[in-house]
């Protein structure tokens, strides 16, 4: 997986140099499932593609813009273990494709600059977090959204404090015996550690040291970029991971008990429940306020005066719909929109360009259910003069 940062979606809203390729699908896990993945990817290729050659693109300007795009198709490996959704980002200088933890709707979409509204969730109070999941021979990080989880490859912590052993066998706080099949249950665990009591002085300095390991390479992924980190594990293992802890969003709220009993979905559920109040806080200060304003000038649900706003800098806090689309015209000299019922050839879609105009000039966006959207509109906004 491949995280995104707040700077990564800034360049994408800043990319002028058209043409632009967005492409979002959802990528499902299961047998027939992800069959059917790289065929929806394929399709939605096409469509970019068409919609290439349409703007006036000729044959090998095409194949030159979609040619990164196309290795995917024949990684089998790459779809056997996607889950949550993908995004493909195409232009002359921007070539990037994210697995990300959010049900995308499928697009495939060409136009001046990238779409990015279906991102927004992530920095937005629906935003993304991690619950990193502890145990003496595992640590397993997964990104979370509110509604979808995947794992991110953890490649620079040792697998256990056994493989810790073997990578530092001089380390002196570390003493490690075989355990064979048929012995601790029969279970066939690798190993096991000197120091029976979970307390003991010595099995506690262990698991400090690996800790520190695990640390280092959960901020190497996430270079402080990737949302709340919730624990999950047993409460000593918790307890002795905070004093190795250097990550600055570190929750107090823990998921306790064995991780390993639990599927990703249910660690996310769980997660979600500990992060979920510092997320909605800044979303629910926004609409309160969205709602105090109301009926003022400095505030509307009217699609053509945000467009506008956004547009001239003037979007202090901006609310669209996740799930709804505005398509239609906008000159950007004049500030004339024209919005149409259904998608025209070279029509924008507005929701996005507010959006996308309202990040150009610093202010916040939220990408909420359209359920709770103030006034139930697809758009809203308050204005900052």
């Amino acid at each position: 997986m491949l995280l995104m940062k707040r700077e990564e979606l800034k360049e994408l809203t800043d990319e002028r140099t058209g043409p632009c390729v967005s492409i979002y699908m959802p990528t499902v896990k299961g047998s027939i499932e992800t069959k059917q993945n790289p065929i929806r990817y394929r399709k939605l290729l096409r469509e970019a593609e068409r919609k290439l050659a349409a703007s006036g693109l000729r044959p090998y300007e095409v194949t030159t813009l979609m040619a990164p795009a196309q290795p995917m198709l024949e990684d089998h490996m790459f779809w056997q273990y996607q889950s949550g959704g993908l995004a493909v980002f195409l232009s002359k200088k921007i070539k990037r494709a994210y697995t990300l933890p959010l049900n995308f709707n499928e697009l495939a979409a060409v136009g001046d600059r990238f779409c990015v509204k279906q991102l927004l969730p992530l920095f937005s109070e629906d935003g993304r977090f991690c619950v990193l999941a502890l145990s003496q021979r595992s640590a397993k990080l997964y990104q979370c959204s509110r509604y979808s989880v995947a794992e991110v490859d953890l490649r620079q912590a040792p697998k256990g404090i056994a493989e810790l052993l073997e990578l530092n066998p001089k380390e002196k706080q570390l003493q490690y015996h075989a355990q064979t099949e048929g012995h601790g249950g029969g279970r066939g665990q690798t190993g096991m550690f000197h120091g029976h009591a979970e307390d003991s002085d010595e099995n506690k300095d262990n698991i400090l040291v690996y800790f520190h390991n695990v640390n280092k390479a959960v901020n190497a992924v996430l270079n402080s970029a990737g949302g709340p980190l919730v624990l999950a594990g047993v409460d000593y293992l918790t307890r002795i991971y905070e004093k190795a802890s250097t990550y600055p969003q570190l929750q107090e709220g823990r998921i306790t008990g064995n991780p390993s009993e639990l599927k990703p979905e249910e660690l996310k559920d769980k997660g979600w429940e500990i992060v979920k109040p510092g997320f909605e806080e800044g979303a629910r200060k926004a609409v309160k306020q969205f709602e105090r304003l109301q009926g003022t000038p400095k505030a509307s649900n009217h699609l053509k005066t945000i467009l506008q706003a956004a547009n001239d800098g003037r979007v202090a806090a901006l609310f669209v719909s996740s799930k709804d689309q505005c398509w239609g015209f906008f000159d950007y000299e004049s500030g004339v929109v024209d919005v149409h019922e259904k998608p025209e050839t070279s029509d924008l879609e507005l929701l996005e360009l507010c959006a996308a105009r309202t990040l150009d000039h610093a202010g916040q966006v939220y990408a909420l259910e359209p359920d709770r959207m103030p006034g139930l509109a697809p758009t809203a906004a308050i204005f900052r003069y």
